[in-house]
């Protein structure tokens, strides 16, 4: 399935201008501080406005020739800031089902123990190392089947045992959910493990849409 990402915008002394086209695979996005990646990230979501068209999943999110913008509350994606955002007085549990009718208590089951939270369900994030808010964060990402999903440095907290483990959970949920997931990551062990596509920015530009084979 093709998505489409065309925008332009300008903050500050950055200038923005991405047109892309992508299936529902694993792009990993690398580049200098200030390049641009979280802004991408943000434009996608509706958190940042932006001039151009974004298409997923076959809805159209933005069409700025028709003043169309879906907001983000109607936008079925999930996004992990690159710092752990949990309400403080819910437990980790409250916190992953937050906003969902019910409770798939198979998926919840399965993606804590994939995770490897199932001991902090009824913890505050006070009592939270980063690491583990880093892994409750993708949780709830990932708990509402989005049909795209956005992580900004998803595993930068996490010990590098861990993040082994961590890169091969998301690629098979990847594959099991089929959704286009975007990774920003300085790492580039993420983009050898992981990446289907890996695109560089620079300055606001994608300088390179090249195709990675999964070691």
């Amino acid at each position: 399935m093709q998505n489409l990402i065309q925008i332009h915008v300008d903050i500050g002394a950055l200038s923005l201008d991405v047109h892309v086209d992508f299936c529902n695979d694993m792009v990993v996005l690398s580049g200098e501080n200030g390049a641009g990646k979280s802004t991408l990230l943000r434009c996608i979501a509706g958190l940042q406005k932006a001039v151009g068209q974004i298409h997923v999943s076959q809805e159209i999110w933005l069409d700025s020739s028709a003043d169309f913008l879906l907001p983000t509350t109607q936008r079925r994606l999930g996004y992990m800031w690159s710092e752990a955002v949990l309400l403080p007085w819910l437990s980790v549990k409250k916190n992953i089902i937050l906003g969902t009718l019910g409770v798939d208590q198979t998926w919840f089951d399965k993606l804590c123990e994939q995770f490897e939270i199932n001991h902090l369900l009824k913890r505050k994030p006070l009592m939270l190392s980063t690491g583990e808010a880093q892994r409750v964060s993708l949780v709830r990402a990932l708990y509402r089947k989005p049909s795209i999903l956005l992580l900004d440095e998803p595993f930068s907290a996490q010990a590098p045992d861990i993040r082994a483990r961590l890169r091969m959970v998301l690629q098979k949920l990847q594959q099991e959910l089929q959704i286009p997931i975007i990774l920003v990551s300085h790492d580039i062990e993420d983009a050898k493990a992981l990446a289907q596509h890996h695109w560089r920015m620079r300055e606001g530009k994608l300088l390179r849409n090249g195709e990675q084979s999964r070691q």
